[in-house]
């Protein structure tokens, strides 16, 4: 009976840390909530010709990450990239971890020379898997130096920028990354992942490719945790944790009782 109930009261402790992460990033861009996932745990048949199992518990399984899509927030900065569609951003990891990591954060800025950051100074890659960089001047066609003026980025990934009034140039176009099974990816914190072989390996693509979906410029992803369905299930675990202590506190008074008879 006691290790039933400690099963149970592990079981809802996990759950409670889960929920309490997903409410705690419910404002983080582009993060994936997920959820607990348990099994029963039955002894062997008690009674072969009815097949009657015996409760024994519950066992805990990894949590399971949810990667539906997040709702767009407009924002109107050029340079904020929110994803509709199953694409991850790529970011040049390959310095620090020897592989490149994944997002759905397309919050960019830039760097003093150009080069387009996100907030812990990882490169955006191109669609070739290389940095972007954005030049602030270039030479015209007149052999003048000008300025840039104006930044867009296109459904399809392209980043295009105009220098002075109207000398267009199409800088590279942003590379995505798809997986067979991103729910597999393995989550490093800031909401940024890495390729597992049970995720697959990232097929790259770009915008409006088959199966990566589109950008959408002057827009963030928010997080696609509902905080009154996680306040819902967090009340369930809370109480489900409050049983099994009762419970737990119960069969410490019968032994005592029994030992000091």
């Amino acid at each position: 009976m006691l290790s039933v109930v400690r099963s149970g009261l592990s079981a809802a402790s996990q759950e409670i840390s889960v929920i309490s992460n997903n409410i705690a990033n419910a404002s983080s861009l582009g993060f994936k909530r997920s959820s607990a996932s348990f099994s029963d745990i039955y002894t062997e048949m008690s009674d072969v010709r009815n097949g009657n199992r015996v409760g024994n518990g519950v066992s805990q399984n990894q949590p399971r990450r949810n990667h539906s899509q997040g709702s767009l927030i407009l924002t109107g900065n050029a340079l904020d990239l929110g994803m509709n569609g199953q694409g991850m951003f790529i970011l040049d990891t390959r310095e620090k971890l020897g592989e490149l990591s994944y997002t759905r954060n397309g919050a960019i800025t830039i760097q003093q020379d150009g080069k387009l950051i996100n907030s812990d100074g990882l490169s955006y890659l191109d669609i070739n898997e290389q940095p972007i960089t954005l030049p602030f001047q270039i030479l015209g066609n007149k052999g003048t130096v000008e300025n840039l003026s104006e930044v867009k980025v296109t459904a399809e990934g392209f980043l295009k920028a105009t220098y002075g009034i109207d000398n267009y140039k199409t800088i590279a176009q942003i590379g995505l990354a798809r997986f067979a099974d991103e729910n597999q990816l393995r989550a490093l914190g800031d909401n940024i992942f890495t390729s597992t072989p049970e995720s697959g390996e990232a097929v790259i693509g770009a915008g409006k490719d088959f199966g990566f979906g589109k950008i959408k410029a002057g827009s963030l992803e928010a997080s696609n945790t509902d905080i009154t369905a996680e306040l819902t299930l967090l009340i369930r675990a809370q109480q489900a944790f409050n049983g099994s202590a009762k419970m737990m506190q119960a069969d410490a008074d019968v032994t005592r009782r029994l030992m000091d008879q």
